[in-house]
């Protein structure tokens, strides 16, 4: 079975931000979160490929979320990686996200599985069912899930989420316009950045 962490916020430190604002104010932050869940790919939705380059207003798109409401877990592949780096990575996004004043997030969880047929390798949706499992109130069926790739648009198609693309390349849209996907197709929506999704929301 692959080992699928899931990570909370780091004590948020407004010293570290260059120019701290007034509107990052953790005492101002909601303790509840009553409306569906949004799923996220953290590659291509925050940040650029496998790095931590963060893509422009996706930090912005999250910690709006957040304010409004919206229960929001990262899953992600990280097939084939060293789990010991993956760990560094995550923590390391989870200061950048506290910087950007996200004071929380319901859970992240990833896969380093390579072997097909991997409950937790999407598109399998073990990790999906195992942050329904252990988050409250937490129901795919009811939500969202953002991805990249047409795989993620299939994942989210499997657990009844609503399927959102980022910026997907023309590959990926010319296979999402093939006859074999035509189902999905119709469920999934495209947007420029995760901030223009974010703006849909209510």
């Amino acid at each position: 079975m692959i080992d699928l962490k899931s990570m909370e916020i780091p004590d948020y430190n407004p010293d570290k931000l260059e120019n701290p604002q007034s509107e990052f104010n953790p005492s101002n932050w909601p303790t509840v979160f009553s409306k569906p869940v949004i799923g996220i790919e953290r590659k291509n939705v925050v940040t650029k490929d496998g790095s931590l380059d963060i893509l422009p207003g996706s930090l912005e798109a999250i910690r709006s979320m957040r304010l409004k409401g919206y229960k929001v877990v990262l899953i992600t592949d990280e097939t084939g990686g060293d789990e010991a780096t993956i760990e560094g990575w995550n923590s390391r996004l989870m200061q950048i996200f506290g910087d950007a004043g996200i004071f929380s997030i319901d859970s992240y969880y990833y896969s380093t599985g390579t072997v097909k047929g991997d409950i937790y390798r999407k598109p399998a949706t073990g990790m999906f069912r195992r942050a329904e499992a252990e988050n409250p109130g937490v129901h795919f069926k009811n939500g969202w899930y953002v991805g990249h790739t047409v795989l993620d648009a299939k994942t989210s198609f499997k657990t009844g989420a609503k399927p959102i693309l980022i910026n997907p390349s023309e590959e990926e849209i010319k296979k999402l316009n093939s006859f074999a996907n035509q189902k999905i197709k119709k469920k999934t929506r495209i947007f420029e950045s995760l901030l223009e999704f974010e703006k849909t929301l209510k």
